[in-house]
């Protein structure tokens, strides 16, 4: 299965190779300059933005990082060095907080951040996102028995999300309309905020449904844990998230994810990694 999955990775990056040649180099010679490219070009090194947020991007327990949103980048990054005729691109693998992102991608510390990154309107002043590579629902994560199922029963409870992350922009927004006087602790990771729900310091986890999922089946007794049906305000649409001003390496990177989504290749990296379900006897019983 695995030779027949990189035979496959081959077969994509040769049909992606040359379409993108075609496609992209007219727009390219143009007078206009992308800043990334002649970044990349000069340095002959793609630096990449991630967090520890299975199964989208994650350091595993051999030190190599992994997961969709990093496989997608992975294919960028070859086409990135077959269109700037490189011998050789050095990839590196750089982590990033979610308050670091913007900064990290004007100061030119990271080229793309391949991490989750939520396509939001008030952030698109200050970067610039791909074509939407996923959609998650935000949900309510608690221990079983806090008997917690739905926004109503958090009304004036204690709550944790990650700081810098679009849940908690949406966590505000609906705490207000819906008059839920929640009290709302922000972590600098995921898995702080995770753990501050498990240690019973707050009520409640704030998170997407599909970042929940590895936290829990990682856990000591993932059946001590619950997801809502309901869900919290917006659906969250993931995309990869670069600098502003650069429109011309965006349109390559959105060109790149559209040859990858049509090609069998993209069935197999949604397989290995977005199908894994949590726990099914627990899984949105209540």
């Amino acid at each position: 299965m695995k030779k027949l999955f990189n035979n496959e990775l081959k077969h994509l990056f040769r049909g992606v190779t040359l379409l993108l040649v075609a496609l992209v180099s007219l727009p390219l010679c143009a007078e206009q300059i992308s800043p990334t490219f002649e970044h990349i070009k000069s340095s002959h090194m793609l630096n990449i933005g991630y967090r520890q947020l299975a199964p989208f991007s994650f350091r595993d327990n051999t030190g190599k990082v992994n997961g969709y949103t990093i496989s997608l980048c992975n294919i960028i990054a070859g086409e990135i060095q077959v269109y700037l005729g490189l011998q050789n691109l050095d990839v590196h693998y750089i982590p990033v907080m979610f308050a670091e992102r913007v900064t990290a991608l004007n100061s030119n510390r990271i080229d793309l951040d391949c991490s989750v990154n939520t396509d939001a309107p008030e952030r698109k002043n200050s970067v610039s996102f791909s074509t939407d590579y996923f959609t998650a629902n935000l949900r309510i994560i608690s221990l079983r028995q806090t008997t917690i199922h739905t926004l109503e029963d958090l009304k004036g409870r204690t709550v944790s999300v990650p700081r810098g992350s679009k849940d908690l922009l949406e966590l505000n927004r609906v705490n207000r309309e819906k008059h839920l006087s929640l009290s709302i602790i922000t972590s600098e990771t995921t898995e702080e905020a995770f753990d501050m729900m498990a240690q019973k310091r707050t009520a409640a986890l704030i998170l997407d449904d599909i970042l929940a999922y590895p936290f829990i089946n990682q856990s000591k007794d993932p059946e001590a844990f619950t997801v809502s049906h309901e869900v919290v305000g917006e659906k969250m649409k993931y995309a990869i998230m670069m600098k502003k001003q650069d429109p011309l390496f965006v349109a390559f990177v959105d060109k790149t994810l559209g040859h990858i989504f049509a090609s069998s290749a993209h069935e197999q990296m949604t397989k290995k990694w977005l199908s894994q379900k949590i726990i099914t006897t627990n899984d949105q019983k209540n």
